[in-house]
C-alpha cells in the first residue's frame, strides 16, 4: 500500500518513487550510514583497553574527597580506601564547612592512619566546589589526583591498582566509569541507562581525538600540570563542573584513557530521585555549552541522524512499498546496537540495561530539547546541596 501521490516522479535505474518518498529514503540511507560510522566509533572503544601488563613503577596517588555533612558515608568509604592493595597513596579528605560529626570523625581516624590528610573550610565563598578541590589539590603531595565523591563505593582493594595501570608515561586524564546500580530513587534506572550511553559515546568520540568528560568522580589527572596550568582559573565563570571542565580543556586523543574495566569502577549510592535526575541533566547540558565546537559537531550530528533515521523509518514503514527492506535495514541496526552494547555491558559488568536503553536514546532527544527551554526560560543555576 503506497500512499506518496504526486504528480512529479523521480526515476533512478529503473525505480520510480514520488517525491516526499525519494526524500524520505535518502533522509533514511544517509542516517543509517551516519549511525553506522558511529558504531563503527562504538565497537573500536569497546574493544580497546586491553592491559598490556602491570607496570613495575605505579605512580604516586593522592585520592581527593571533598564532603559537606557526609560523616555516615564517609565512615563507610575511607576505611575501605586505606585499605588499597597499593604501594604509594594517600587521601585528602576536604571538610567543607560540615556541621555535623565529620570533624571529629576525622581528627579520630587521623590519629590511626598516616595516609590520612585532611582540611577544613570554615566560611562560604562564591565558588564552594572549587575551593575545596582546589585546597584539596594544594594539600596533596603526590603525582597523581583521584577524586571521588563521599555518596561513592568502591569494588575492592585493587580498585586503586587497576586504575594506576592504565596511566603511562603520556597520560594526563583518566576517566573512570561510575556504576549506578547501587544507587536509590525512581530516577535510578534512568541514571544507568543514560550513564553508561554516554560512556561509550564519550569514549568512541575520542577515537576522533574529541574526548569528553562524563563525571565529576572517578577521574583523575596530574597535580603538577593542575598548578602550571593555574587550575581552574580558566573556567570560573561557572559555579559548578570545574574538574570536568578542567579535563575537557586538558583531554585530547593521545593523553586521555577511559577505563573500559570493572575493578577500577565505583559505585554511586545516594539517591536518585526526580529532582536529582533534572538537575543532573541541566548540569550536563550546561557542560556542553562549554565544549569545542568539533565535540558540539559530533553530539549534534548523533542526535539528529538518530531523530532522522526514527522518523523517517516510522513513516516509510507505514506509506513505502520499500517497506520490507527499511524493515530490514532497521532490524540491522538494533540487532548491531544490541550486540556491542552486550559487549561493552560485559566489560564494565553491566546487567540488565536493555531493552531501556533502546527506548532512552529514541526519546533523549525529546527530554534534552524540554530541558534546554526550560533552561533558557528560567536560567536556573545548579547550587552545592
Amino acid at each position: 500500500m503506497a500512499l506518496f501521490v504526486t504528480d512529479i516522479m523521480v526515476e533512478i535505474s529503473g525505480f520510480s518513487f514520488s517525491v516526499p518518498e525519494f526524500w524520505l529514503l535518502i533522509g533514511f540511507g544517509s542516517s543509517f550510514l551516519i549511525q553506522f560510522f558511529y558504531q563503527v566509533l562504538t565497537i573500536s572503544f569497546t574493544l580497546s583497553g586491553k592491559k598490556k601488563g602491570k607496570q613495575e613503577n605505579s605512580p604516586s596517588v593522592s585520592i581527593i574527597i571533598t564532603s559537606r555533612n557526609y560523616e555516615e558515608n564517609l565512615r563507610i568509604l575511607i576505611p575501605s580506601i586505606l585499605e588499597q592493595d597499593y604501594p604509594d597513596f594517600e587521601v585528602v579528605v576536604v571538610d567543607d564547612c560540615s556541621s555535623d560529626g565529620t570533624e571529629w570523625y576525622l581528627t579520630e581516624l587521623k590519629l590511626q592512619s598516616n595516609k590520612l590528610k585532611t582540611s577544613r573550610i570554615l566560611q562560604e565563598t562564591d565558588f564552594p566546589n572549587a575551593l575545596a578541590i582546589t585546597i584539596g589539590i594544594r594539600a596533596a603531595t603526590k603525582d597523581w589526583l583521584v577524586f571521588l565523591n563521599p555518596l561513592c563505593s568502591i569494588t575492592g582493594k585493587d580498585w586503586l591498582k587497576s586504575f594506576a595501570e592504565a596511566i603511562r608515561p603520556e597520560t594526563e586524564a583518566v576517566l573512570g566509569f561510575v556504576k549506578y546500580s547501587h544507587a536509590t530513587g525512581s530516577m535510578r534506572k534512568f541514571f544507568r541507562y543514560e550513564n553508561f550511553d554516554s560512556f561509550i559515546l564519550y569514549g568512541s568520540a575520542s577515537y576522533i581525538g574529541l574526548p569528553m568528560p562524563i563525571s565529576d568522580m572517578n577521574i583523575a589527572y596530574k597535580r603538577e600540570q593542575f598548578l602550571k596550568r593555574r587550575g581552574f582559573a580558566a573556567v570560573l565563570d561557572t559555579p559548578f563542573s570545574e574538574n570536568e571542565l578542567y579535563l575537557n580543556k586538558i583531554s585530547n586523543k593521545k593523553n586521555t584513557v577511559y577505563l573500559l574495566d570493572p575493578i577500577s569502577a565505583i559505585y554511586y549510592d545516594g539517591e536518585m530521585d526526580w529532582y536529582d535526575g533534572i538537575n543532573y541533566k541541566k548540569k550536563q547540558l550546561l557542560l556542553r555549552r562549554k565544549f569545542s565546537f568539533g565535540q558540539s559537531i559530533f553530539l549534534w550530528i548523533n542526535t539528529i541522524s538518530r531523530l532522522v533515521f526514527d522518523i523517517s523509518m516510522v513513516t516509510l514503514l507505514f506509506l513505502s512499498p520499500w517497506r520490507i527492506w527499511v524493515a530490514a535495514t532497521w532490524l540491522f541496526k538494533i540487532v548491531h546496537e544490541l550486540v556491542w552494547g552486550i559487549v561493552g555491558m560485559k566489560r564494565l559488568k553491566e546487567r540488565n540495561l536493555f531493552p531501556g536503553l533502546v527506548l532512552l536514546r529514541s526519546f533523549l532527544p525529546l527530554f534534552n530539547g524540554i530541558l534546554i527551554l526550560n533552561q533558557l526560560i528560567t536560567g536556573s543555576k545548579r547550587k552545592w546541596k
